[in-house]
């Protein structure tokens, strides 16, 4: 199956959900600066990470299975699915979180793999066996 969502149209969604996970982490980031009343947050860079990982992971994964989009996915009609048709279980969820981010992280080369591909599909929709399809 071949995948018709642009990578102009996946990086535009990337960016819309960037911002939102960010938005995200500020918001919990505030709140903990409320309830400890700008006193030093108790291990603060290892609390940070315990709590933006996780609530990041879910927003992407819970997304994608749930709903079959992020809102970034949404606002750019869009969604995902498993090349079968299905919608994605949880472990291809982890999968294609964690691919992304290692593609995002090599310089997104992960991503421009998706220009070399016969059937349109980023290295971690390869890796999770998932595709984008216009909605």
């Amino acid at each position: 199956m071949k995948s018709d969502v642009s990578l102009l149209r996946r990086l535009g969604a990337i960016s819309y959900d960037i911002f939102l996970a960010f938005s995200l982490v500020f918001f919990v980031t505030g709140v903990v600066i409320i309830i400890f009343f700008n006193e030093e947050v108790p291990n603060g860079d290892a609390f940070f990470y315990v709590i933006t990982i996780p609530m990041t992971y879910l927003y992407f994964t819970w997304s994608w299975v749930k709903g079959r989009q992020t809102l970034g996915m949404k606002a750019w009609k869009f969604q995902i699915k498993q090349i079968n048709g299905n919608n994605i279980t949880h472990k291809q969820a982890f999968i294609r979180l964690i691919s992304a981010t290692f593609s995002f992280a090599v310089f997104g080369l992960g991503f421009l793999c998706q220009l070399l591909d016969k059937d349109n599909r980023a290295m971690h929709d390869k890796i999770s066996n998932t595709i984008l399809i216009k909605n």
